[in-house]
């Protein structure tokens, strides 16, 4: 495939014959981003798609077997694998109140929130005390202070994407439990035992490998109505969540590359909900072994699985506040689960897709971990990835 006469653009690495059209999928997908990006498929614990191809096109670096980029919120997926394995332990329950886990955290009307409520985003506190975006780069200072404030409408009365407070409660509630911030916890119990390359929290020596995100800085939502009701008060939350990104990307003298979350510093902090590293390799690995031994290793068994991918949203419903977007009507223990705008293999898959088009996810009944980064990021409407239909459309046939 050839892009208006463009070169064609190199595809590396290894796929099972069997697995050929996928090759061929990823070929065209990265003709046309036109950038950098990777692909991992594990079926049964064996890796059947391994590949990597395109050219930064910020610094003409080629994207190379080990390179990285930033999952965005595909971290959530990884940090609700973190919160599953201590469900498997019997640690977590999820639901218990946050509180019995973190007791300052009981004030001001938090008392009856839930670790679940926590995970399927229904806990009323979609914003965080920031007073700058590089507030985020100490969660645990971050965490006290959000732990002292109240919600922003009554828990279980919506459900708001919490798209950067997720992941600090889901990592504080973690922290309290295991004694682990959550970039610690992913080392030992996922990262290492795997061989993966996934962090929260880059190491220097990781950052030649590191290739940036490419996507335009982003524009605002239009500010909602009225606050006179829970559902008034739930959409001007979600907006002010959405504000609260806008400097991660702001560029400087507008120059592309140099945003908040291309940098070292954001690297190097722990952001659990967007601000895992990783290789497409690594994230596959980690979601091939909930399903099935990868090496030996299995990070969940089946009745976790079939616990952590079930519907737990329960009825309790997202505001229209932008009526053009598709509202969410199920989620999991943390993962979003299969629906019509990210189907990723049908009903049971399980994982998180991440902002720009990644996307990471198993399926238990074909015992599949299949993760897709890229440096272009699309935010095409109404939401579903053209890449990911290219992709998946390949690699169903071949699962069989």
């Amino acid at each position: 495939m050839s892009n208006d006469g463009a070169t064609e653009i190199a595809v590396h690495g290894d796929v099972r014959s069997d697995f050929a059209a996928v090759r061929s999928a990823f070929a065209d997908v990265l003709q046309a981003d036109r950038a950098g990006g990777a692909l991992c498929v594990v079926h049964r614990g064996e890796t059947v798609v391994d590949l990597w191809g395109g050219v930064d096109p910020l610094s003409g670096a080629a994207w190379e077997h080990d390179s990285t980029t930033l999952a965005f919120s595909a971290a959530k997926g990884i940090v609700a694998m973190l919160v599953a394995q201590q469900i498997q332990r019997g640690t977590i329950d999820p639901l218990a109140p946050v509180a019995a886990y973190w007791p300052e955290f009981a004030v001001a009307g938090k008392a009856s929130i839930t670790v679940a409520d926590v995970l399927t985003h229904t806990a009323g506190m979609p914003t965080l005390p920031l007073d700058d975006a590089r507030d985020l780069l100490d969660p645990v200072r971050l965490a006290a202070r959000a732990a002292q404030r109240s919600p922003d409408y009554p828990p279980g009365s919506a459900r708001v994407y919490h798209v950067l407070s997720y992941g600090l409660l889901a990592g504080e509630i973690l922290r309290r439990v295991t004694g682990l911030d959550a970039g610690a916890l992913l080392q030992r119990e996922i990262a290492a035992p795997l061989g993966a390359d996934l962090w929260l929290g880059t190491p220097p020596e990781a950052d030649g490998r590191f290739r940036p995100v490419l996507m335009d800085p982003i524009v605002p939502p239009p500010e909602p109505g009225g606050t006179d009701s829970a559902s008034g008060a739930a959409c001007r939350s979600a907006y002010t969540s959405t504000l609260q990104i806008v400097p991660l990307f702001e560029r400087e003298d507008g120059v592309q590359g140099t945003e908040l979350v291309n940098g070292s510093d954001f690297r190097r902090a722990l952001v659990p909900g967007g601000g895992l590293v990783a290789t497409a390799r690594g994230i596959a690995r980690a979601y091939g072994a909930c399903v099935a031994p990868v090496n030996g290793v299995r990070l969940l068994d089946d009745d976790t699985v079939a616990k952590v991918s079930a519907d737990w949203l329960d009825g309790v419903a997202e505001p229209a506040c932008n009526p053009a977007a598709a509202l969410t009507t199920r989620w999991g223990l943390g993962f979003e689960i299969a629906h019509e705008l990210c189907p990723m293999l049908g009903p049971g898959s399980f994982g998180h897709a991440g902002m720009g088009g990644r996307l990471a996810f198993a399926h238990p009944g074909s015992r599949t971990g299949f993760a897709f980064i890229g440096q272009r990021m699309l935010f095409p409407e109404p939401g579903r990835d053209p890449r990911w239909r290219r992709l998946l459309d390949a690699l169903a046939p071949a699962l069989g």
